[in-house]
């Protein structure tokens, strides 16, 4: 019985970090939709202190750190994504979260069966 709570705390925490993680993208995703539909054709850039501004820094440097790890002799600055990814982050940032979304979904319901 001990072993099934563990589980159940184990798996509320990460429902928990889905959905914190899933709307945190979702919003940035909107926002930056909201943000392109009023230029037309450039790129959307990110409001100053919005959702999606602190989305983009954290998975830059995320991005920077990692591929620093794998490929040491890279300089930081040729780090940035191509200009296809940057321009259609909008839809990356709404698909990832709704996927996570999901996923907290699918734990839910996989928590109320074991209870």
């Amino acid at each position: 019985m001990e072993h099934v709570f563990v589980l159940i705390v184990l798996g509320a925490l990460l429902l928990v970090a889905f959905v914190w993680g899933g709307v945190r993208l979702l919003l940035a995703g909107r926002e930056l939709d909201d943000e392109s539909t009023r230029g037309s054709h450039r790129m959307p850039l990110a409001p100053s202190g919005g959702v999606a501004d602190k989305v983009d820094r954290r998975l830059q440097q995320a991005r920077a750190t990692l591929e620093t790890l794998v490929m040491p002799e890279v300089e930081e600055d040729e780090l940035g994504p191509s200009a296809g990814a940057y321009r259609d982050r909008a839809q990356t940032y709404i698909v990832l979260g709704a996927g996570l979304i999901a996923l907290a979904a699918s734990l839910l319901i996989g928590i109320l069966l074991v209870i």
